[in-house]
């Protein structure tokens, strides 16, 4: 069973967004009250350099700790139209800590004022500079949550065509289909407390826009699954987007590639990043460490 922590996290989640049915703008401005409000609750952890940047002429955050010896790119959820790098300084500041990264945050431009493909291609511009600013033989990783894990996974494929370094990534209940015809997404519907099938329908034609779904950098599963770094994916088995995770890693496993996917029942949507007040996520986050150390010794 949960613990109260994540119960009450499942509570907030669905008073906040779960029971929104309104329209498109409706949608936008629900997202990015709740998400603004998060930004108060994220203090930056101790042992850290906090700097408010920018990488490849995209704004962000930086968390340095003392010594780095490589580099994280993380990118934000928040259904391609809400969402800011403080909400994760807890999370991200956890993992430049025990890891030794330097993390950038990347503040993307938002869809709908900007959708498909602007937010990935400040991702991919951040990406390639900071590729270009590490230390050669210093590992580099992406990471990301929900749209962040889907601009995350797009980012480590156009590495992978480009041939730039990138080591591992981590994506949290990610986005990976705007087709959204995973079963999952009607399956869970009922269980998910914070997304529903009526919320994704939301964010995918923002951020679409009319754009084909079923492009490989919008639908990342859909596209080159080969040559990926080692991956570690996690969801929620009561959330819509949990076959997202699944059917990634039954591909990549198909094809021979390395690929972790850790799961939890009645977990809210991208629980590990609760990390300041969901035990389940201060546990699962000693697994993303764990995750990690070994692709840092190997590079």
């Amino acid at each position: 069973m949960p613990s109260i922590q994540a119960q009450v996290m499942n509570r907030i989640a669905t008073f906040a967004l779960k029971g929104f049915k309104g329209s498109g703008a409706g949608f936008v401005r629900r997202f990015r009250m709740v998400t603004a409000a998060s930004n108060l609750l994220a203090p930056v952890p101790k042992g850290l350099k906090h700097i408010k940047g920018g990488l490849g002429g995209v704004p962000g955050e930086w968390l340095i700790p003392v010594n780095p010896k490589g580099a994280l790119l993380y990118i934000h959820g928040g259904a391609f139209v809400a969402g800011h790098p403080p909400m994760y300084r807890p999370f991200c500041g956890a993992l430049a800590n025990a890891l030794g990264f330097r993390v950038f945050m990347v503040d993307y431009r938002l869809a709908p004022e900007n959708p498909f493909p602007v937010p990935l291609e400040d991702c991919v511009a951040a990406f390639e500079a900071m590729v270009a600013d590490t230390p050669a033989g210093e590992p580099i990783f992406v990471a990301g949550d929900s749209a962040g894990g889907n601009l995350s996974l797009a980012v480590l494929q156009h590495a992978v065509k480009n041939k730039l370094p990138a080591h591992g990534g981590l994506l949290i209940s990610p986005a990976t289909d705007m087709r959204r015809l995973a079963p999952s997404i009607q399956g869970n519907d009922k269980t998910d407390s914070m997304l529903s099938a009526h919320i994704l329908e939301h964010a995918a034609n923002l951020y679409l826009c009319g754009h084909d779904p079923a492009d490989e950098r919008a639908s990342p599963l859909l596209g080159n699954l080969k040559g990926l770094p080692p991956l570690m994916l996690t969801a929620s088995e009561s959330e819509c987007l949990l076959d997202d995770s699944v059917l990634l890693r039954d591909a990549i496993e198909k094809i021979g590639g390395s690929v972790n996917l850790l799961t939890r029942p009645g977990m809210p949507h991208i629980w590990p990043t609760m990390n300041l007040a969901v035990p389940e996520a201060k546990e699962d986050l000693l697994k993303i460490i764990r995750f990690f150390a070994p692709l840092v010794k190997s590079v």
